[in-house]
């Protein structure tokens, strides 16, 4: 998966995705999770919902509380910050380990 917790990203479709041409010098926002089994991503307070809690011990009033749902993986991009803009991710092989990197400033992206 070319999405890792901890990158900077940029949410490419959908409701989130930056509308003005200053939005998009920025990313979207940082990846919380990432679920492999399909294939989604949760990124920091973009694709909020409102969930509807019981009542219960812990939450006598119930309520609703606003939470990020997931995203697909295939609308985010990771965040080249030399270059300014979301990018595709690159792969090569260094000292036996596989190695994301962007193409265009030739830096690599795991340190």
């Amino acid at each position: 998966m070319h999405v890792k917790v901890g990158d900077e990203v940029q949410i490419i479709k959908g409701k989130d995705r930056p509308q003005t041409a200053d939005e998009r010098k920025q990313p979207s926002g940082k990846v919380l999770r990432v679920d492999r089994d399909s294939d989604r991503v949760i990124v920091e307070g973009k694709n909020m919902v409102w969930k509807h809690l019981r009542k219960s011990e812990q939450n006598p009033q119930g309520g609703r509380v606003q939470r990020e749902a997931p995203i697909k993986v295939a609308n985010v991009m990771v965040w080249n910050p030399k270059a300014g803009k979301a990018e595709r991710v690159h792969y090569k092989r260094q000292d036996g380990k596989k190695i994301r990197y962007f193409k265009s400033t030739n830096t690599t992206i795991d340190e």
